[in-house]
C-alpha cells in the first residue's frame, strides 16, 4: 500500500474547510462518478493526536459494489484520508464530513466511495460512513 504523504492530507482538509456546505446533489454527483464503493474491515487508523485534521484508515476491502477497470480484490488491503476531530475540537465550516476520531478508532467497518489519483486512494468529497456491520447492500446508495 502506498503511504499518503500526512502533509497532502493537511492540506486538503484546511482548503476544503474554507468552502460553504454544499448541497446534497454534489456529494450523490461524487458518489455517482467515483469509480470505487466498497466496505472495508478497519485494520488501522492513524490519527493526530490533538486538534482536527486527518486520519489515515487502512482496511481490508471486503464488500465491492463498484470497482471500475477492476483495480480493487476482496480482501486488498488499502489506505485513505478521513477528516477526523475529537471531542471539543472546533472544525472549520464546510463541506467536510467530519468523523469523532473516538469512534472511528473503535470502529470495525466502513463504506466508503473512492477516487484514485498519483498518490493512491481519496474517498470522494467525503463520502464516507462508519458502518457497525457489514452489509450485502451499500448502505450510502448513490439517490
Amino acid at each position: 500500500m502506498r503511504r499518503i504523504p500526512y502533509v497532502a492530507v493537511v492540506m486538503l482538509l484546511l482548503s476544503a474547510g474554507a468552502s460553504a456546505m454544499m448541497p446534497p446533489e454534489v456529494y450523490r454527483k461524487a458518489r455517482a462518478n467515483a469509480p470505487y464503493h466498497v466496505q472495508i474491515a478497519i485494520t488501522k487508523v492513524d490519527a493526530p493526536r490533538t486538534g482536527p485534521g486527518g486520519c489515515l484508515v487502512e482496511g481490508q476491502v471486503l464488500k465491492i459494489f463498484k470497482n471500475t477497470g477492476d483495480r480493487l480484490a476482496k480482501d486488498q488491503i488499502i489506505g485513505f484520508p478521513v477528516a477526523c476531530y475529537r471531542r471539543g475540537d472546533k472544525v472549520p465550516v464546510g463541506g467536510t464530513l467530519w468523523l469523532d476520531t473516538d469512534q472511528l478508532e473503535k470502529a470495525e467497518y466502513m463504506e466508503v466511495y473512492l477516487n484514485e489519483d498519483g498518490e493512491g486512494f481519496t474517498p470522494a468529497l467525503w463520502n464516507y460512513h462508519i458502518l457497525q456491520k457489514l452489509s450485502d447492500t451499500p448502505q450510502m446508495p448513490i439517490e
